[in-house]
C-alpha cells in the first residue's frame, strides 16, 4: 500500500528554533538537547506551543487509544517532552506509561506532574539503539516528533523493535515534513510495509498547529 503522494523539499520551520542558526533538516542530537533544555529551564516550552495551536498530542492519543481499549496496556510516550500525551492519556484512565525524552530537562517537567512510571533520557535516530529491550510496549505514542528539523524515519525501526508485536504505533508527521525525501519518510513508510514489518490501521490528516496539518498514522506491529 503506497501511504506517500510523491515528495518535495519544504522550508517549514518549528516555532522552537526558528530562530536558531542550525541546519533545520540535520540538527545532531547535542544541539537539539541543548535548544530543548534552554526551552525547559525558561519554562515557556508548553506556553509557546499553546500559543501556536498546538493540538498534536490529543490528535496522536485519541486515535492510539482507538486500537488500544484496555487501560492496563504498557505505553512508551517517545519524544514526551513536558507529558503532553502523558497527560491526555491518564485522562482517558491510562496509567501504565513509561516516558522517552531525548531532554532530562524536559522530563524533570514532567516527573514533577507524575506523570509516568519510567522517565528514559535518550535520543530516537541517528543510528541510535535504544537502551529499551525488545517487545517492551504494548503501545506507542508519538506526537510532534517527526517535524521539521528533528527526528528523520530511520527511528522508526527503533520504535518498532521495542513494540510488542500486534503492538499499536500512532505518530504525527507534519504534512509537509512528510513529503520531503530529505527525511526519508517518503520511502520509508512503504518499505516497511514491504518488509512485513507493521500494517497500516489507520492514516488521517489532522491540524496539528494553528493553519498547520500533520499526518497522523497508526500501524499494528508484525514483527
Amino acid at each position: 500500500m503506497d501511504h506517500t503522494q510523491g515528495c518535495h523539499v519544504t522550508a517549514w520551520r518549528h516555532p522552537l528554533i526558528a530562530s536558531a542558526s542550525v541546519d533545520t533538516i540535520m540538527i545532531m542530537p547535542s544541539k537539539m538537547r541543548e535548544i530543548y533544555c534552554q526551552r525547559a529551564l525558561k519554562g515557556k516550552y508548553d506556553e509557546q506551543m499553546s500559543k501556536a495551536g498546538y493540538v498534536g498530542p490529543m490528535k496522536c492519543v485519541t486515535k492510539l487509544i482507538n486500537f488500544l481499549p484496555e487501560k492496563d496496556t504498557r505505553i512508551l510516550d517517545a519524544g514526551a517532552g513536558t507529558g503532553n500525551c502523558g497527560k491526555i492519556l491518564k485522562e482517558f484512565g491510562y496509567f501504565n506509561l513509561d516516558a522517552l525524552d531525548i531532554s532530562p530537562e524536559m522530563l524533570e517537567i514532567a516527573r514533577a506532574n507524575d506523570i509516568y512510571q519510567k522517565y528514559i533520557v535518550d535520543h530516537l535516530g541517528w543510528g541510535n539503539t535504544l537502551n529499551i529491550s525488545s517487545s517492551t510496549y504494548d503501545g506507542i505514542v508519538c506526537a510532534g516528533v517527526f517535524t521539521g528539523g528533528h527526528v528523520h524515519a530511520d527511528a522508526l525501526d527503533e520504535l518498532i523493535r521495542v513494540t510488542k508485536p500486534g503492538g499499536i504505533m500512532a505518530f504525527t508527521i507534519r504534512s509537509d515534513v512528510a513529503d520531503d525525501p530529505n527525511y526519508g519518510f517518503c520511502t520509508k513508510l512503504n518499505a516497511l510495509s514491504s518488509a512485513g514489518k507493521w500494517q497500516l490501521m489507520s492514516k488521517t490528516t489532522e491540524e496539528y498547529l494553528a493553519n498547520e496539518t500533520a499526518d497522523v498514522y497508526v500501524f499494528s506491529v508484525c514483527s
